[in-house]
């Protein structure tokens, strides 16, 4: 067994379920409850919960895009550029970066700048709003990016 290989892979899927977990809990459960709140303690949670994630998740974020690109390329099937446009694994591996890229766009210019925005929105159920639409944009791919991680392993 290599051993190497194991623990990139095993902190790549951890990480990885960390994000998707977060972002999967926040709009399925998190969003919904809070929404009953009082306006006041609708507006401090979810700024601390956004001054928390804006901690936590570009740390997160960077590692599980690292360690897939070492565990794509330096511990796997990549040997070169040209097999990321010419194999299934390759093609299907640049589907996931490029989507894991886009995530990062999408949390740093509109997610984590979202909730804090949230502090003084002057129409706060409508910046709530874009936000879960934002989040929907943001469950899509990560929805990409599940789906390749599984063609890789038992079909790419």
């Amino acid at each position: 067994m290599d051993w190497l290989q194991f623990v990139v892979q095993w902190l790549h899927v951890l990480l990885g379920i960390t994000w998707f977990g977060y972002a999967i809990s926040m709009f399925f459960l998190v969003s919904p409850a809070l929404a009953a709140l009082p306006e006041s303690e609708l507006r401090s949670t979810n700024v601390r919960l956004g001054a928390l994630g804006a901690k936590v998740f570009p740390v997160v974020g960077l590692s599980v895009l690292a360690l897939g690109v070492i565990r794509g390329t330096l511990l796997g099937p990549i040997d070169s550029v040209g097999e990321i446009f010419t194999t299934t694994y390759g093609i299907t591996w640049l589907i996931a970066l490029l989507a894991t890229v886009a995530l990062f766009v999408t949390g740093a210019r509109y997610i984590g700048p979202g909730f804090e925005g949230l502090k003084d929105a002057p129409d706060l159920p409508a910046a709530v709003a874009r936000l879960r639409r934002i989040s929907m944009i943001d469950l899509g791919l990560f929805g990409i990016v599940f789906t390749c991680m599984i063609v890789m392993r038992f079909g790419g």
